[in-house]
């Protein structure tokens, strides 16, 4: 493990079996992320089944007509993402996909994609202490693959958060190469007044920990290249949201005030000891 800038860590790790073992526990890479800590995880994971998702990704939304209506959260679709999201109430600019009814992919799609989210899967799961599988659960939370694509010339994901449960950990796998690939454009976060970008510290095969109710962002790709929606250049990330979508959602007051949550725990530690 080492210290990339304040409260940005890199963990090494190896890739078996289908699986991401790090250096350390995981007990101790959740007690490093709840500090809170961003914490970037060298799975190791082969560039050739990294490639393979964006090309399944990429294959698949072709065939598949964009996406126009609310989101349904069970059913697989790609939406050409320009608003201000009625969640988080953030402006954005993506192209998304989500694979909430993995299962039911065609089988050459479902290899590639389940080769990525499904070492995801259990990784969350070893960090959190869960057995969670795959597939829609009426009333209760579950996992929503997705794979976003932010174009060259503009795509970005504005300011937001999340409720920190049942998530608890935030996962960004990099799909492609930051200086290869893409250029510009990276996920930020704000820890005790502190601005904490990613951008060129994430290569492929890296996975971005953060605790999930963390200010984030994704800073804009250049403008000096020409935006198009049909241009595949620019950053493909995949990343493996853990929530109800009917469930409660986060509160509009932002929670930044880890100085104020810091001397509260340290006043409560005194009162006790005295």
């Amino acid at each position: 493990m080492k210290e990339l800038s304040k409260y940005l860590l890199q963990v090494n790790a190896e890739f078996k079996n289908g699986e991401i073992v790090t250096e350390i526990p995981y007990e101790e890479v959740m007690r490093l992320v709840n500090e809170p800590n961003i914490v970037i995880v060298r799975t190791n994971i082969p560039e050739e089944t990294l490639q393979k998702a964006v090309d399944a990704t990429r294959a698949w939304a072709e065939k598949t007509p964009l996406a126009e209506g609310p989101d349904t959260f069970v059913n697989n679709q790609h939406k050409r993402r320009l608003h201000i999201a009625k969640i988080q109430q953030a402006p954005q600019l993506f192209h998304d996909h989500t694979f909430d009814d993995v299962a039911n992919l065609e089988e050459e799609y479902k290899k590639d994609l389940l080769a990525i989210f499904d070492p995801m899967r259990k990784f969350w799961n070893a960090l959190t202490g869960n057995q969670e599988a795959f597939g829609f659960k009426e009333g209760d939370a579950y996992f929503h693959p997705q794979v976003t694509h932010y174009p060259m010339g503009g795509s970005f994901f504005g300011r937001h958060w999340h409720p920190l449960n049942p998530q608890k950990v935030g996962q960004i796998l990099a799909l492609n190469q930051y200086g290869r690939d893409y250029h510009s454009g990276g996920t930020g976060y704000v820890i005790n007044d502190t601005v904490i970008e990613t951008e060129g510290f994430q290569d492929m095969g890296d996975l971005l920990l953060f605790r999930y109710d963390l200010p984030h962002w994704v800073s804009p790709s250049s403008f000096a290249d020409r935006f198009s929606w049909d241009d595949p250049r620019g950053r493909w990330v995949a990343i493996l949201p853990f929530y109800n979508p009917w469930g409660t959602p986060a509160e509009y007051k932002e929670p930044q005030g880890w100085k104020e949550q810091i001397q509260a725990a340290k006043k409560a530690t005194t009162e006790a000891t005295v």
